[in-house]
C-alpha cells in the first residue's frame, strides 16, 4: 500500500511530484525496514527448522546467543566445537535491534509530538499502515519472540539514524526537494520535516535535533526496550520456576 498509494488522494493529503520521494522520510525508512525484518525473520526461521529437521550437522547455532535464561537449548553440545550464527540470522538480529527504536520514535513523533505540519492531525490509510500497523507488528513480535535484545546493540539504530541524516544532507546539497508544492517553489521545498529537518533554512536546528536523536532519544528508547526485555525474562523465569515447583 505504501508504494501504490503514496502521493494519491484520498490516501495522502499532500501533493507529491514523484512517487520515489517517499524514500526521503524517516517514517517510510522505518516501515520498509520493518517489512524487511519480518521477511528475513521468516526466511531464517524456515531455514533453521528445515535444516535441523533433516539433521543437517553443518548448520549449528551459537548456543549462548540463542538460548534465553537456559530455557531454550540450541546448537550442539560438544565444547570443543565453535558454533557460529549464519550471516542471514545475524542480519535479521541487526534489523530487529534497529527497527524497534525506529518504529517507536517515528510513531511517537507522528501521533504524539507537534511537528508543525498542518496535516499532522489528519488521518489516512498510509499513516495508519506506516505509523500504526508497523508498530503493532513490532509489539507482537517483542511479546512472542525470544531472541535476545542486547544493551550494547544500541550502536545499530544509532548508525542507521546517522546513515539517514547523512543521506538527507547529501540529498540537500544535490539540490533535492521534498516534492510537496510550496507557495514559494513550484517544484517543492527544501525541508523534509518543517523546522526540524531543513538543511537549507534551519541547519543549526537540524544538527541539534540530529544530535539529540542520535545520542539521547535513540539510546533512551533502546534502554527502555531492553528493560522491558529483562522484565519479560523475569516473568518467563517466574513462570517456569512455579511450573516445575508444582
Amino acid at each position: 500500500m505504501l508504494f501504490t498509494k503514496w502521493g494519491t488522494t484520498p490516501y495522502y493529503p499532500k501533493a507529491s511530484d514523484s512517487r520515489w520521494k517517499m524514500f526521503l522520510f524517516a517514517s517510510n525508512w522505518a516501515y520498509i525496514t520493518v517489512c524487511l525484518y519480518f521477511t528475513f525473520a521468516a526466511i531464517s526461521t524456515f531455514t533453521y527448522h528445515m535444516r535441523t529437521s533433516y539433521k543437517d550437522t553443518s548448520f549449528k547455532a551459537n548456543k549462548e546467543e540463542l538460548e534465553i535464561n537456559n530455557l531454550i537449548e540450541a546448537g550442539g553440545t560438544d565444547p570443543n566445537k565453535e558454533y557460529i550464527l549464519p550471516v542471514y540470522v545475524k542480519f535479521t538480529w541487526y534489523l530487529k535491534s534497529s527497527i524497534y527504536p525506529a518504529i517507536i520514535l517515528t510513531s511517537f513523533l507522528r501521533w504524539g509530538a507537534d511537528t508543525g505540519e498542518p496535516y499532522q492531525y489528519s488521518t489516512n490509510a498510509v499513516d495508519v499502515h506506516v505509523h500504526g500497523v508497523g508498530l503493532a507488528f513490532v509489539i507482537v513480535d517483542f511479546i512472542l519472540i525470544s531472541s535476545p535484545y542486547r544493551l550494547q546493540h544500541v550502536i545499530y539504530p544509532m548508525t542507521a539514524a546517522l546513515g539517514y541524516y547523512m543521506f538527507t544532507l547529501i540529498y540537500f546539497f544535490a539540490g533535492g526537494t521534498n516534492g510537496h508544492h510550496a507557495n514559494r517553489e513550484i517544484d517543492g521545498d527544501t525541508y523534509l520535516y518543517r523546522e526540524k529537518l531543513d538543511w537549507g533554512r534551519f541547519p543549526r536546528t537540524t544538527v541539534f535535533i540530529a544530535f539529540m536523536m542520535l545520542f539521547v532519544a535513540i539510546p533512551l528508547t533502546h534502554l527502555f526496550i531492553y528493560l522491558l526485555f529483562k522484565l519479560k525474562q523475569l516473568m518467563i523465569e517466574w513462570y517456569y520456576f512455579n511450573k516445575h515447583k508444582r
